[in-house]
């Protein structure tokens, strides 16, 4: 009866952005991403080859080489995934992307496509870091989500 007493939970669900293995973030084989130098978060060694928005918002940023992407949220919170490492290398052959700059997207739409079998044979990893890059300004705590069984990646609780 009297709900709208209640403190609104101040927190962001973000699911997978591609099916696949959820490792921490500290295992990524990249030291930008390892240390987290861009962020915390964790990786997706994908099983797929779709990227798909892991929460609603605002494509930030889609890198011209399309290996990836940065989502805001409305709370302003900024998500990157960053397709593959050293994959910038490519230069956009393997990628093809569905969205641009500034477009809105609702969790689950298709952002980039990428072809698993030319980004192996150029000798790159397919290891995918989804990082929150503006932690020290937004984020109060991460509680990391590495079950399989599970479409839930990250609950990020707001400051």
């Amino acid at each position: 009866m009297l709900n709208f007493f209640k403190k609104k939970e101040n927190k962001i669900i973000l699911y997978k952005p591609v099916p696949g293995k959820v490792i921490d973030i500290t295992e990524a084989p990249d030291e930008v991403f390892s240390q987290k130098y861009l962020g915390d978060g964790v990786a997706v060694i994908p099983e797929g080859n779709v990227i798909a928005a892991p929460c609603d918002g605002t494509i930030l940023h889609i890198a011209n080489s399309l290996h990836a992407v940065a989502v805001g949220t409305e709370e302003g919170l900024e998500v990157l995934i960053h397709i593959g490492l050293d994959t910038v290398l490519l230069k956009g052959k393997g990628f093809t992307s569905f969205v641009k700059n500034g477009d809105t997207v609702k969790k689950g739409d298709k952002l980039v496509s990428f072809d698993r079998s030319y980004i192996e044979v150029q000798g790159k990893s397919l290891v995918t870091p989804v990082v929150i890059t503006n932690m020290s300004e937004k984020v109060k705590g991460i509680t990391k989500h590495k079950e399989s069984s599970t479409e839930v990646l990250m609950e990020v609780q707001l400051k």
